[in-house]
């Protein structure tokens, strides 16, 4: 259990890193030279300015990756572990859980495409790319048992997902009396290829076409069909994120 609120923790923090790291991304996207201290923009050429913001945003990126090394989920590793619990009273509800040869690795793998501020266009183009995320597992199993009834899960196999392409641009507007605000946020998100090999038991019996096919064909479908609305809901999410925490 401890390992369990050690994780959860890990996750958290990490969580809140990204959130912290966004808000400042963000924050260089929109007030371009005037975001950086200590920095005369009036000395500065367009091509000096736009190069000390896009490099400040590169190495904010390189941050993120790093602190996700750091925290220990890039590689991902689990030799072996077992977790269970359970109530005063275990026939109403106990559970246990036993992960044998968990790996993940590519989470922190940031590669940047593109990264070019516009200053007449009054935005910062981007393209960031997340090459290669492999998951796998040797041995996933798991019983729950609820008022005496008991679900027994079994899994091991793998899942690849390559080339997750998010293309975009943060826009905003600048008046003396207005101040700074955003215009737009335009993302395009694509993922080329996910591969998934699992093998899935349910009650002893044998459900990994089931979960392959909705993996492999279902989702990408899915995503294709809803491509619109899912960029919209990204691009809603950044802009909330600079409105919320910033301006």
């Amino acid at each position: 259990m401890n390992l369990i609120r050690f994780r959860s923790s890990s996750i958290w923090t990490f969580k809140r890193y990204i959130k912290m790291r966004a808000v400042i991304l963000f924050a260089l996207f929109v007030f371009g030279v005037n975001a950086l201290p200590e920095v005369d923009p009036q000395i500065l050429s367009g091509r000096q300015a736009r190069n000390i913001i896009t490099d400040q945003v590169i190495e904010d990126i390189e941050d993120i990756s790093q602190a996700i090394r750091d925290m220990g989920l890039d590689p991902f590793l689990i030799d072996h572990d077992v977790y269970e619990y359970e109530l005063p009273v275990p026939v109403l509800f106990n559970a246990a859980a036993e992960l044998e040869d968990i790996r993940s690795f590519g989470l922190s793998d940031i590669v940047i495409e593109d990264m070019s501020l516009s200053v007449l266009q009054s935005r910062l183009n981007f393209r960031i790319v997340l090459p290669h995320i492999h998951i796998s597992a040797k041995k996933a199993k798991g019983e729950v048992t609820l008022f005496g009834e008991k679900l027994t899960v079994e899994l091991d196999g793998s899942v690849d997902v390559r080339n997750i392409d998010a293309v975009g641009h943060a826009g905003y507007r600048a008046g003396l009396i207005s101040g700074i605000s955003i215009s737009h946020v335009d993302i395009d998100l694509k993922i080329e290829q996910i591969v998934s090999k699992l093998h899935l038991v349910i009650q002893g019996q044998d459900y990994s076409d089931v979960i392959n096919d909705f993996i492999n064909k279902t989702v990408p479908a899915k995503l294709d069909e809803f491509s619109d609305e899912v960029n919209e809901l990204v691009a809603i999410i950044v802009y909330d994120i600079i409105n919320d925490h910033y301006l």
